[in-house]
């Protein structure tokens, strides 16, 4: 069973467009390999994009399947940080106990996390002035917000498994 066999691409589409336009996440929907079944609508912030429009990317990607695993794993949600520092939630998709793949979200900070600007400088191979500037761009989240989140993620899984007779 795959992501797609539940509902078309579309479908996915709606829900990273909620998760970024309720909440302000950049929304994706992954299966169970970490391929993308839908990217971000929209992008957080003015770092995320230039971070993932590049060799960069990987990144990213180390930190959806990392968290995917260990979210697969204990069936529930999971929230950390990406290698840059921004907040990330996983929360996987299990149909009659197949795992099938993540919902996720990113792009933000906590209220008391820092991102690592010099990091993101060399990453980047920008001034240190310059990320400064481009992270006044983050938004900066409560916990109750990402909890929030997760909740409605968690809810439109379970709506869209239930609206599927399998």
């Amino acid at each position: 069973m795959e992501l797609k066999d539940i509902i078309d691409v579309e479908g996915w589409r709606h829900l990273a467009e909620d998760i970024y336009t309720l909440f302000g996440f950049n929304g994706t929907v992954l299966d169970k390999n970490n391929t993308p079944v839908h990217s971000p609508v929209g992008w957080a912030n003015r770092i995320c994009p230039v971070i993932k429009g590049g060799e960069n990317r990987i990144l990213c990607a180390s930190a959806q399947q990392g968290m995917s695993k260990i979210a697969a794993e204990k069936r529930e949600p999971l929230i950390d940080e990406c290698e840059v520092g921004f907040t990330k939630f996983v929360v996987p998709i299990f149909l009659n106990d197949e795992f099938l793949g993540t919902v996720s979200g990113c792009g933000n900070l906590l209220e008391d996390s820092e991102a690592d600007v010099f990091y993101i400088g060399k990453l980047l191979k920008k001034k240190e002035e310059e990320i400064e500037g481009l992270l006044i761009t983050v938004p900066r989240i409560s916990q109750n917000k990402i909890t929030e989140t997760i909740r409605y993620v968690q809810e439109k899984i379970k709506e869209i498994l239930s609206n599927k007779s399998l």
